[in-house]
């Protein structure tokens, strides 16, 4: 991965009055894999389409491999294609299904199929050439869909929410399978998920967007420990928010306490966010916020609480791990202390929405 394979320049995208793209650029290296992360409507899905031609864009420009695209047809362009609704021709084979787009382009019909035995090897399907995609299950018929898109060789593949309509076994499952693909073939892709643990899992690096802007681009490690705004830390993972007066810069006062900040902070107010697991819990006699235990929860590897401080109504949750957990915690309604390391926290100026 060395040079930009795909340039993104400064994209808006209008309808109408609303503006879904405003001004995203972006670039994007060879070989790499990256997710469009966001929650519905945030523009990923608009941004992905006009990589694809399918949505023009009002302003801005789109380079693939050195080559100006922004306003080529789709046909033009050097890209295969997985939707979430896998578009199978429900007439056709399973062979005839992944030869189309060769014969189309006009290979050979048994130099097509050689290739479509090739690839049905490579997703796992090999004796499946002759049956229909009604006879297949949601998982086969998006390896399907995959090995028809990647048929083509085409230079970027581009994967819109293809997991999403697959039960959460088959989803892990395969989200496995397509990152071990895209690394044997090393192509470049891009995949559009609202899902936030296939996008930690899947990527080498994540951008996020909201309301038609990039929040942040980084990898899975940067997005999750150091979010560089308020929603990221919120969308990403689950994150306590604790409001703060700002005692000094590096100091600030939570529930009658002061703190040390990770950062200097300016103004009054400030808002310290920490991950569950970053949170230690402590006996009411040892140093920390003083809290009452209101829930407890297993969770198989690890154990969440949910404290609440005594001069607050906020609810914190601190996950243990089981195997800490066994050495023993407070019991619910009892009281406890809440810590954590100073570098494990961050904080945001101003106060959380």
């Amino acid at each position: 991965m060395t040079s930009s394979y795909l340039h993104i320049d400064r994209l808006i995208k209008r309808f109408d009055d609303f503006t879904a793209l405003k001004g995203i650029s972006l670039d994007i290296k060879e070989g790499e894999f990256v997710c469009f992360l966001g929650p519905s409507g945030c523009g990923k899905t608009t941004l992905l389409r006009a990589i694809a031609g399918l949505e023009l864009p009002s302003e801005g420009q789109i380079v693939q491999n050195g080559r100006d695209v922004t306003v080529l047809p789709p046909e033009q362009r050097d890209f295969g294609i997985v939707f979430q609704s896998y578009a199978l021709f429900p007439n056709l084979t399973v062979a005839d299904n992944i030869a189309f787009g060769l014969i189309n382009r006009g290979m050979k019909k048994n130099h097509a199929m050689e290739k479509v035995r090739e690839w049905l090897c490579l997703v796992d399907l090999d004796g499946y050439e002759d049956k229909f995609p009604a006879q297949l299950s949601g998982g086969q018929q998006q390896r399907v869909a995959l090995a028809r898109a990647l048929a083509l060789s085409p230079g970027l593949l581009l994967l819109d929410e293809p997991l999403s309509a697959l039960d959460a076994k088959v989803r892990i499952h395969l989200r496995h399978e397509i990152c071990q693909l895209q690394r044997k073939l090393g192509i470049t892709t891009i995949m559009v998920t609202h899902d936030q643990e296939e996008a930690l899992t899947m990527a080498d690096r994540i951008v996020v967007m909201n309301h038609g802007v990039v929040e942040q681009v980084g990898t899975p490690e940067e997005i999750y420990n150091n979010p560089a705004s308020e929603f990221v830390a919120q969308f990403v993972g689950t994150m306590n928010f604790l409001p703060a007066n700002v005692v000094d810069g590096d100091q600030l006062k939570i529930e009658g306490i002061t703190v040390p900040s990770p950062q200097d902070v300016k103004g009054r107010h400030a808002t310290l966010a920490l991950r569950p697991e970053q949170i230690r819990i402590g006996k009411p006699s040892e140093p920390g916020l003083g809290a009452t235990v209101k829930t407890i929860e297993f969770m198989g590897s690890f154990v969440r609480l949910e404290c609440q401080l005594r001069d607050n109504s906020s609810l914190l949750q601190v996950d243990i791990s089981a195997e800490r957990a066994k050495q023993g915690l407070p019991a619910r309604g009892e009281m406890c202390t809440l810590s954590w390391d100073v570098v494990n926290s961050q904080v945001f100026e101003g106060e959380v929405a």
